[in-house]
């Protein structure tokens, strides 16, 4: 089940009218409802592997109990067994499904292996798969380093692990943060679900309308990238930047609004990332939550151990931003993606000395944006050429149309399109880019008739100009 899906569309109020007429005072029958709700909505992607988060979840909870009562009984290594437990068993699901198969075909062809005993696994990678497990790592992790209490009610954590908003793509939610949540009383707001249903409609409109159909244009140029020349696929890599964001972006919108409906707040994952200075930054308000995820438990225990060591710094951040691309995917093509980001954001801490003060290269952008910018669009171009292609045959293909001397030919019927929605969207954004979504508090700027005019508006965009029905990009990941 997808957000831009009909089936969501019937199952959403559904499961908000149920949920509100069990009412505030019986918790634990709404935390009930949202764990079959969560369940039914994962269940439709593939009903087996419903047994996979629940044995997750099981896994974890019981880790945390284990550290507990380890600590109670002044027993430092039965905590850390319950720790490395939760460890092996997250890291080793992740291994099995996502990775297995890639180090097994590279093990093969580098000592050039033809046994068929190194066989590969025949396994689709289950959807969310590297968000609820992270998720769960955090949890255990945050127990053992005291920064949170173990849950005792394995229903709330059950809840927790699969709640069904941000299940398949995110926020990765601490359980500090969304954990409790649970356990509160959680009473109707007219207001909060207003906004909700607000932040829902924008995130289908970027979704919908924004990125589906700059999907077309991209996917047109990457199924056959030497068919085009230098200029439309670099449109076409500028294009899917703007695809991804509005897809990803779009589906954190409909993720947050829909949590509000039901009286959760979950984190914001995006703060207007093509408006940073500096690839560093850009990593600040971009997949928020996984940026924070690597830092405190991948870049941080790196760095510790000497935290005015540039060179250790240098090293941790292209580990760290390796990780974060290989947990995007197993290929060559997402460790190309990771390494060429850390290397960049370890050359921004350089520093130099400008006017007798010494200053990193970071600082430097950030001082003066326009040259910061440009060079933030150069290095996210890059990027996206690694972060898109199949493979590293197309990528290829790709960098050397770039720097092909052919001009425009035969996509030029598709440009006032695609930048028509586009500058609607960056419009709306860049003059709201204070608020959390540009719907927030209209009540306070217009008048009933107006406000519902611009919501038809939205809705009517939606429903005539949607491309193609598509799942989200980062549900594969």
């Amino acid at each position: 089940m997808v957000f831009n899906s009909f089936g969501f569309g019937l199952f959403l109020p559904i499961v908000f009218i149920l949920y509100w007429l069990l009412g505030a005072s019986r918790l634990k029958a709404q935390n009930i409802l949202i764990l079959a709700a969560s369940y039914l909505f994962y269940g439709f992607w593939d009903w087996r592997f419903l047994f996979l988060i629940f044995t997750s979840a099981a896994v974890d909870y019981a880790a945390g109990r284990w550290i507990t009562l380890s600590r109670k009984r002044n027993q430092p290594k039965q905590a850390k067994y319950a720790l490395y437990l939760s460890l092996a068993w997250n890291l080793g699901v992740l291994f099995i499904f996502k990775y297995y198969n890639f180090f097994i075909d590279n093990f093969k062809a580098v000592f050039d292996i033809t046994d068929s005993s190194f066989s590969t696994l025949d396994v689709i990678i289950p959807v969310g798969l590297s968000y609820y497990t992270f998720q769960t790592i955090s949890y255990t992790v945050d127990v053992y380093q005291k920064k949170i209490n173990a849950s005792d009610n394995f229903l709330q954590f059950l809840c927790f692990v699969s709640f069904f908003p941000q299940l398949v793509a995110g926020p990765i939610e601490r359980a500090g943060r969304l954990l409790p949540q649970f356990a509160k009383k959680r009473i109707f707001d007219i207001n909060q679900s207003k906004d909700g249903l607000r932040r829902i409609l924008w995130g289908l409109f970027k979704k919908v309308v924004v990125a589906d159909n700059l999907g077309i244009a991209v996917t047109a140029v990457y199924a056959h990238p030497g068919d085009f020349s230098s200029i439309e696929i670099l449109y076409a890599t500028a294009l899917f930047f703007f695809q991804l964001y509005c897809d990803f972006s779009g589906y954190t919108d409909i993720a947050v609004g829909t949590a509000k409906l039901f009286g959760f707040k979950l984190s914001e994952n995006f703060k207007l990332p093509y408006l940073a200075n500096s690839v560093s930054s850009f990593w600040d308000r971009w997949h928020i939550s996984l940026s924070k995820w690597v830092r405190d438990y991948l870049y941080i225990p790196i760095v510790k151990y000497n935290k005015k060591s540039r060179a250790l710094r240098f090293i941790g951040l292209i580990i760290t931003m390796t990780a974060m691309g290989l947990w995007h995917g197993a290929s060559w093509t997402f460790v190309l993606f990771g390494v060429t980001q850390g290397f960049v954001m370890a050359v921004e801490l350089i520093k130099l000395s400008v006017n007798g003060k010494n200053k990193t290269i970071r600082q430097l952008l950030h001082q003066f944006p326009v040259f910061g910018r440009t060079h933030l669009y150069i290095q996210i171009l890059i990027a996206m050429i690694f972060f898109r292609a199949e493979n590293i045959e197309v990528a290829w293909t790709v960098i050397k149309g770039i720097f092909s001397t052919s001009g425009w030919s035969q996509f030029d019927w598709i440009i006032g399109a695609k930048i028509g929605v586009l500058g609607i969207l960056l419009g709306a954004e860049f003059l709201t880019s204070k608020k959390l979504h540009p719907f927030e508090n209209l009540e306070q700027k217009f008048k009933t008739p107006v406000r519902w005019g611009i919501y038809y508006l939205f809705i009517f965009l939606i429903v005539r100009y949607g491309g193609p029905q598509e799942t989200f990009i980062y549900f594969q990941f």
